[in-house]
């Protein structure tokens, strides 16, 4: 959720949307200004790739073009900007390559680059590589996976990390997990799945943050959809209540998209939601009024006392379990709405 973000990377959840995607020629003279390479120079080959794709640039260039200790203080800022976005909260599977689309905004926009909120733009990359990583045959994830990784420790800790720094930090950097930690194999992955599949709600901390998340983060209370350039993601705090301090009920629907394709034999999916109304329920989001969770309407967690209304883990199953009878009915029905990638 939005409140993760802000307290494990320190990014700021408000702000300007990340969503303007400028053309390929506007990215390319971009990447030559601040390289200081000309277009032809972009299309020569270091070794056996071209410095310059779609995808993105040599890293290893940006770093023996950019960071000369000649160029001016601006070009070293806008570089390390590039390097710390591409290489950290928008990552790929490339490896080598560091993308290119958000250089426009370090280089030609007005706006200041504190003022985009950068830690919303985080989460629905990484929402959209989720919904990637969960089609057949895909094995490998990319998107900031350190703020997957430190929501873990931060709500299950399954290694018992200890906190080494002081808590005014953002928790991703607090965690020092290194230690005493057995090495990769088979037997420690299976052995941690098989640990997920046993957790049950009362083992979870619900709210690593303090019992009241959304009064320090009221963004997290926005109900709509989140954007990083042509990804559009729907937030819909209402159906993860418990990680608000609240008891969850059954949610509303989820908020459908324009376009949804994805082909049963294709890794990759498509679904596509309104520019224009993303805009609008960002903009006009005001806690406790339109596009928002009211939580007045919810009940608050307590110790001891079941975690979700009655009906819920019934309609839940049911849904997340269909079983298919003879004559192409399916075992009961129930009033949970569709079930998305943030239950």
């Amino acid at each position: 959720m939005l409140h993760d973000v802000y307290h494990i990377l320190g990014l700021r959840v408000d702000g300007s949307m990340v969503s303007t995607t400028p053309s390929t020629d506007t990215i390319r003279d971009v990447c030559s200004v601040t390289m200081d390479m000309t277009a032809e120079e972009l299309n020569e080959k270091c070794g056996t790739e071209t410095i310059w794709q779609g995808s993105g640039v040599l890293t290893e260039r940006i770093f023996s073009t950019t960071l000369e200790a000649q160029r001016p203080f601006s070009g070293h800022y806008i570089a390390y900007m590039w390097l710390l976005l591409g290489g950290s909260l928008f990552l790929d599977k490339s490896g080598n390559r560091t993308h290119h689309s958000f250089l426009h905004k370090l280089v030609v926009e007005g706006v200041l680059i504190n003022e985009y909120s950068w830690g919303s733009a985080t989460l629905a990359y990484l929402y959209h590589q989720l919904g990637t990583t969960s089609r057949k045959d895909v094995d490998s994830i990319a998107g900031c996976l350190t703020l997957l990784q430190v929501l873990i420790y931060e709500c299950f800790r399954p290694q018992q990390g200890t906190l080494t720094r002081e808590l005014n930090i953002p928790c991703a950097s607090a965690w020092d997990v290194g230690s005493g930690c057995p090495n990769k194999s088979m037997e420690r992955l299976l052995a941690f799945r098989a640990r997920l599949d046993e957790l049950i709600d009362c083992e979870v901390n619900w709210l690593p943050y303090g019992v009241d998340p959304a009064r320090h983060v009221p963004p997290t209370l926005f109900t709509g959809c989140i954007q990083y350039r042509s990804i559009i993601e729907p937030y819909m705090p209402d159906r993860v209540v418990r990680q608000l301090g609240f008891v969850q009920d059954i949610p509303r629907s989820i908020i459908s998209p324009e376009k949804a394709k994805r082909p049963t034999n294709l890794k990759m999916y498509r679904v596509e939601f309104s520019f224009e109304m993303t805009s609008v329920m960002w903009t006009r989001f005001v806690p406790g009024s339109s596009f928002s969770v009211v939580l007045g309407t919810h009940t608050r967690l307590s110790r001891r006392a079941p975690t979700v209304a009655p009906g819920y883990k019934q309609g839940l199953y049911i849904f997340s379990h269909p079983r298919v009878f003879p004559g192409g009915s399916s075992a009961g029905s129930s009033s949970l709405p569709e079930r998305t990638s943030t239950d």
